[in-house]
């Protein structure tokens, strides 16, 4: 993925944008705030500033800060329709070059493809701003700001971005001029005349063309259509949690599971592997799977309907990728599908890779969240599961192919560092005073993980895809209710043998669940490393 390409943009806080007067307001407040932190620093307690005979400059420090503050949020208020302009000093350091402490690094995207961002060089197109009063920010959203001659204008957030208080402000010229490139050809009036969005899903998906993306060169949108999701009625026991009451009972119910959410197929001729895709308005998982094998073997029409009723003949217009609903977050927005292909090609749009599933998969950890919803555990039993990580702590002072593994020279590290290529070639290097030095921080830090349940166990963490053969099923042969290839308690994941029981875990892990499921890996039709799940089972 894209993370080897790194542009240096500003990233700003709302006090880079305060007129005069609210600079010096937020000086003195700065300045009453560092006296009350060296009072802090120098007695512990209150008790210990009573006794010292300090607790009047206490007292009128914690005033004097209350009321500072409270008079920056009113001018903050009083100016809230004004433009705001980026201060020079806040930005630049002594010698007038761009200030290396305003410096943020974002990866390589749509975006920064459009506006041209030089990589590894100071670029002013895009900026981060961190929002501490929400005045300022509702000013930058509604009026924009000028930095260094250019009007700049609020551009979007997304979902991290919304929690964090931050937001993307870009160069007001180049959003004009990219904007139906960005968004294929759809407006905000198109949006509000055809029923709006909830702002927040709106700036969501409008950010996904800052999502950190590598360029599909060789993409055809005219390879392409949307179909409508995958659903299935699964009955089963589950804790159902009552929306009014909030109280739990353990019930046995019909449930309505959207099967292909955020996952569509692609031909075995364009990938050998799964990945995620970005395209204007769209996001998810890109499967592998040979859906023209499926529609020679079924001795099927090819034929199927796209989200706005169209037909499509799957094998006469040569179609390798199939999108879902869930996929095309503003469908709606768009009166058919070629008018988005037609909007694609004429604003000349691009589609971004990312997240594209490795040739080797390391293993990875365990977490506390997992560890801790086994609630009954003996200590044998945790004895038992950190015994891989007893033997690295044990062992990475004294054999060398423990030592080289926690260094980070394994196999499945294929971008490996200048130190780490090193030691693959001369591994006497270990006894280096420096590395010693090194070893002993990691086996430190490794103990303090092993005390967090951090059990390496052999796990991996790789895309959970749907049955696609079900879905063919349902999509080219109509079949209502299709059987696919996995049963219910059966899951196919190549990176394990077969038979093995494998414990299903999603992380963050957000309930009790340890879906313990049988592994049957002699399904030709899945062949990549993903984990396939039944869409007769609870688990998706």
């Amino acid at each position: 993925m894209a993370l080897n390409k790194l542009y240096y943009v500003y990233g700003l806080d709302t006090a880079c944008f305060y007129i005069d007067e609210e600079n010096e307001i937020e000086k003195r407040l700065l300045k009453a705030r560092h006296l009350k932190g060296k009072l802090k620093s120098k007695y512990k307690t209150v008790e210990e500033i009573k006794d010292a005979g300090k607790v009047g400059t206490w007292r009128f420090l914690n005033t004097y800060i209350k009321e500072t503050k409270s008079k920056l949020k009113d001018v903050l208020h009083n100016n809230i329709d004004m433009v705001r302009t980026v201060r020079s000093d806040k930005i630049l350091d002594k010698e007038g070059n761009p200030s290396i402490r305003r410096r943020v690094s974002i990866f390589d995207s749509t975006l920064t493809r459009y506006f041209g961002l030089k990589e590894r060089e100071f670029n002013t197109e895009i900026l981060i701003v961190k929002v501490y009063f929400f005045d300022v920010a509702e000013s930058i959203v509604k009026h924009g700001f000028y930095m260094n001659g250019y009007k700049y204008t609020f551009f979007s957030a997304s979902a991290g971005q919304i929690r964090t208080k931050k937001l993307v402000a870009v160069r007001e010229d180049l959003l004009n001029t990219h904007w139906n490139s960005l968004t294929a050809g759809l407006s905000i009036d198109r949006i509000n005349e055809k029923g709006s969005i909830c702002i927040n899903k709106f700036l969501a998906y409008l950010a996904l063309c800052n999502s950190a993306t590598d360029l599909w060169e060789d993409f055809n949108i005219d390879n392409c259509i949307v179909v409508n999701d995958f659903e299935n009625i699964i009955n089963g026991t589950v804790d159902y949690i009552d929306d009014k009451t909030y109280e739990i009972n353990r019930v046995t119910k019909d449930l309505e599971f959207t099967q292909t959410d955020g996952v569509g197929m692609i031909l075995p001729e364009l990938t050998d592997r799964n990945f995620m895709v970005r395209l204007p308005w769209i996001k998810g998982l890109l499967a592998k799977f040979d859906f023209v094998r499926f529609i020679n073997e079924h001795n099927a029409s090819g034929k199927v309907v796209d989200i706005y009723g169209q037909e499509h003949d799957i094998i006469a217009e040569n179609i390798k990728i199939i999108f879902t609903k869930s996929q095309l977050k503003m469908w709606k927005f768009f009166n058919d599908w070629n008018e988005y292909k037609d909007n694609f090609k004429k604003f000349h749009c691009t589609a971004g890779i990312c997240n594209r599933e490795e040739d080797v998969i390391p293993d990875s950890v365990i977490n506390y969240q997992m560890i801790q919803t086994l609630s009954d555990m003996t200590d044998e039993e945790i004895t038992i599961l950190a015994k891989s990580n007893n033997y690295d702590i044990i062992n990475m002072t004294k054999e060398v192919k423990t030592m080289l593994k926690v260094f980070g020279v394994t196999e499945w590290n294929t971008n490996k560092t200048g130190f780490q290529k090193s030691l693959e070639i001369y591994p006497e290097l270990l006894s280096d005073p420096h590395c010693r030095n090194t070893l002993r921080d990691i086996k430190n830090k490794l103990e303090k993980e092993l005390w967090s349940a951090r059990f390496d166990m052999g796990g991996k963490y790789t895309f959970v895809i749907p049955d696609l053969y079900a879905f063919c099923e349902w999509l080219f042969l109509g079949v209502e209710n299709p059987k696919g290839l996995l049963a219910n308690g059966d899951v196919c994941c190549k990176l394990y043998d077969n038979g093995e029981k494998l414990d299903c875990l999603r992380s963050p892990h957000l309930y009790l669940e340890h879906p313990i499921r049988l592994n049957c890996t002699d399904i030709d039709w899945f062949d990549t490393r993903a984990i396939y799940v039944s869409c007769h089972d609870l688990i998706s």
